[in-house]
């Protein structure tokens, strides 16, 4: 059996076990942590199979789940800083929104809530969010500087 090569930003056709959890951003080219989650646009979705009637199952039988992946920020920030759509915590391997009450004032944050390459100018929504664009933004300076 023959494995997909993993280089690039595509595999699709890597087993969800076999994929890097650290990737470069598409947008910036910064490391990443990528994480499963069960965050589909902003909406929390359970049960995929589920109709308006919860209680009721659409088709017979549970369809095969699409598994989200979201890239988030290395390392651990004060949740204060942040706002509350931009934050993650992770529990059972799996991102879920928001901040957990037992990790003490901080969470994981969305890479895309401070990517120089998504947002051209500084984001405005949260403080946290603006301050990481920043640092982010000379990170790469820094590392596009020729060498001498």
């Amino acid at each position: 059996m023959t494995v997909p090569s993993q280089r690039g930003l595509d595999d699709s056709l890597v087993p969800a076990w076999g994929r890097k959890l650290t990737v470069p951003c598409p947008h910036c080219g910064l490391a990443t942590h990528r994480h499963r989650t069960l965050d589909f646009d902003g909406v929390n979705i359970y049960r995929p199979q589920a109709g308006p009637d919860p209680t009721r199952a659409v088709d017979e039988g549970d369809p095969e789940q699409e598994v989200a992946w979201i890239a988030l920020m290395p390392g651990d920030y004060p949740v204060r800083l942040f706002a509350d759509s931009e934050l993650y915590h992770l529990a059972g391997g799996i991102a879920w929104p928001g901040a957990h009450h037992r990790d003490y004032g901080t969470g994981k944050v969305a890479h895309d809530a401070c990517c120089p390459g998504l947002h051209r100018s500084q984001p405005v929504t949260s403080r946290g969010a603006g301050e990481l664009w920043r640092a982010m933004r000379l990170r790469r300076a820094r590392g596009t500087r020729p060498s001498r």
